[in-house]
């Protein structure tokens, strides 16, 4: 068992893995929902319906956690600790990116192009400020 170093941390983060986004509900309860995300220049970026609950949480309190595990062995983690704002800067590229990353070239961009057509979604970009990371060393 180990952590791993900061290369492995983005190499990690890069990887269309589904990762849970903690959100905290007005009364100090955790909210958790999985969410597709993109690893870009040091920051985690989350697609989001505006109404959603997690975006009425950061609304309230911009404290968050994004947990990107593995599914399989050897088993790694990595949990990014932060403050996340909600933006429609730059929504489009990065749904896009989004759903290329997880659908591949083709089914990702007629997937964003189907969820932007409904113009229903915002973006989510989520500072660290604490990453933990934990990988299993038994190979």
């Amino acid at each position: 068992m180990g952590t791993l170093n900061r290369a492995e941390v983005d190499e990690f983060l890069s990887q269309p893995r589904t990762a849970q986004l903690v959100t905290m509900y007005p009364t100090g309860t955790p909210h958790v929902a999985p969410v597709w995300f993109l690893w870009d220049d040091d920051r985690a970026l989350v697609m989001a319906g505006r109404t959603t609950v997690k975006v009425r949480n950061i609304h309230r309190n911009s404290a968050v956690a994004l947990c990107v595990p593995t599914a399989d062995r050897p088993y790694s983690f990595v949990t990014v600790e932060g403050t996340a704002e909600v933006t429609d800067i730059g929504l489009e590229d990065m749904v896009r990116r989004i759903c290329v990353l997880y659908d591949g070239d083709e089914r990702g961009a007629e997937f964003a192009a189907e969820l932007l057509a409904q113009e229903r979604l915002t973006l989510i970009v989520i500072s660290p400020g604490r990453l933990i990371s934990w990988k299993d060393d038994d190979d």
